[in-house]
């Protein structure tokens, strides 16, 4: 590879052509005629920015950083065809020598949490690349006790494993218990004039969330600033984002639990970030972090021309006109799918909100992330109603692997039926998991999902979407049906 290029070009195959399927799931009726229009929750989703954003470092052969060059000094390439540079800003920094940082990541695997780890190493893959040769790095997880997944290390590469090996643990979260022992730890291990941060990813869901405050005070007293990412909890997943949000003694709870967790970033002075929108694009939330702790960072922003391409499929070359300095860590964001992504997946996980204007026929036809198939089966008469049973069937050779090499995730389906004039007649929303043992995978097997809408006769669109959680890849599918 030629210095001072970054070549960023994944390329992914979608096809079943499995021998066999396995019956994951059979899921239960859970939707039946709403009898009205759910309008305006959303708005329609359509395509209005064809931006994508680079964010990154520039080294020179010493390993310094080089935050003094303007857009004249870089050239992008998408697709091997050079794109305008319509959007720079420099780093933040200028100049001025860093001082040393200790940096720990704190990592919630208590049972509550399971949605967010492949986003969360990725991220950390080009937020490490970028941290200066003063900063210590720790990784390290939280249920009941403190997990030490790699203790401060300059090993870029040992973090980053530790990363992948921060697996969910069963137990209740003990957020603020752990947070005073790795404060403590950090405080006793560092010297005075050296900076402490703590990167904590949580639901926030810990019941001695009372105890946040005086947490924040001994944190501030031992100069350790945090930064607070939340992420939503298995509870929230399954029952609604809106849990805690109305009614209720533990709904109160639930809510008052979340802005504990918030505040711990405000009382000692570092940043919140938070929602279904910081997963869909932990890129972003990891790149505020690191220019805000260290401002090291150039933005880059050019018009692709290619705004339905797969990001997959979207080879992207950065290079500095001077070929000593090396383009380095670079978070990338196409802000027009981040947006299309986080309305989907905000409409699955909340109250009916997609309507026929949000449905847009092109714009579903663009995602194809996972390998699967929409079948539509033998309805049956049940009084009134008609029930429309489907079936997805999913490959699983472009899933995650676990540790033993077999598959275990997450999915979730949105299916909703709209009338002809494009109000929704009934909706179904489902959080499942899927798991396949390594032997199954050698026989061809994969994932089965199965499960109804009811309908009164009528002709129909059905439209189904299939997203992956811990990736938060989708495919969506579309269907005319007629009841009769």
């Amino acid at each position: 590879m030629m210095k001072g290029l970054v070549r960023l070009a994944i390329f992914m195959t979608l096809g079943l052509g499995l021998q066999g399927w396995a019956q994951e799931h059979d899921g239960s009726d859970l939707s039946a005629p709403t009898g009205e229009s759910q309008e305006g929750a959303l708005g329609p989703i359509r395509i209005e920015v064809n931006l994508v954003t680079l964010r990154f470092t520039v080294r020179d052969p010493e390993g310094t950083f080089v935050n003094n060059l303007s857009a004249e000094d870089f050239e992008v390439f998408e697709n091997r065809r050079p794109r305008e540079i319509r959007f720079f800003e420099a780093p933040r920094r200028r100049e001025g020598k860093p001082r040393p940082l200790w940096l720990a990541f704190l990592i919630d695997v208590s049972g509550s949490t399971f949605a967010t780890r492949a986003e969360e190493i990725l991220a950390a893959q080009a937020f490490l690349e970028n941290v200066h040769s003063l900063t210590r790095v720790g990784v390290f997880g939280f249920a009941e006790r403190l997990i030490v997944f790699e203790d401060f290390t300059t090993d870029r590469g040992k973090a980053l494993q530790a990363f992948a090996a921060a697996r969910s643990h069963m137990g209740k979260t003990s957020l603020y218990s752990n947070l005073e022992e790795l404060g403590r730890m950090m405080a006793a291990r560092s010297g005075p004039e050296d900076d402490r941060v703590i990167i904590v990813v949580s639901d926030g869901l810990d019941d001695d969330y009372v105890r946040a405050e005086r947490t924040a005070q001994f944190l501030r007293d031992w100069g350790v600033v945090v930064y607070t990412v939340w992420v939503p909890s298995a509870l929230e997943l399954y029952i609604s984002p809106s849990y805690g949000e109305t009614g209720g003694d533990s709904a109160v709870r639930s809510r008052r639990q979340k802005e504990a967790f918030g505040s711990l970033s405000v009382l000692t002075g570092g940043r919140h970030f938070g929602g279904f929108e910081a997963i869909l694009d932990f890129d972003s939330v990891m790149a505020e972090i690191e220019n805000d702790l260290l401002g090291n960072l150039y933005t880059i922003g050019y018009e692709t021309e290619f705004p339905f391409l797969d990001d997959h499929l979207r080879e992207v070359e950065l290079r500095t006109v001077r070929p000593e300095l090396k383009v380095q860590g670079v978070f990338r964001r196409a802000v027009d799918w981040v947006e299309a992504r986080r309305r989907y997946v905000s409409a699955m996980f909340s109250s009916p909100g997609l309507t026929g204007g949000a449905a847009d026929p092109q714009m579903f036809g663009e995602f194809r992330d996972i390998a699967a198939e929409l079948d539509l089966l033998r309805r049956r008469q049940e009084e009134d109603l008609v029930t429309l049973p489907f079936r997805l069937k999913i490959g699983p050779y472009a899933l995650a692997r676990d540790e033993r090499g077999g598959v275990r995730t997450y999915f979730g389906v949105l299916a909703v039926l709209y009338d002809s004039s494009g109000r929704e007649v009934a909706r179904l929303r489902e959080v499942f998991r899927a798991q396949l043992d390594p032997n199954q995978l050698q026989e061809g097997r994969g994932v089965i999902y199965t499960n109804r809408l009811l309908a009164p006769p009528g002709e129909y669109r059905l439209q189904v979407v299939l997203l992956e959680i811990p990736t938060w890849r989708m495919t969506v599918f579309q269907r005319p049906v007629q009841v009769r």
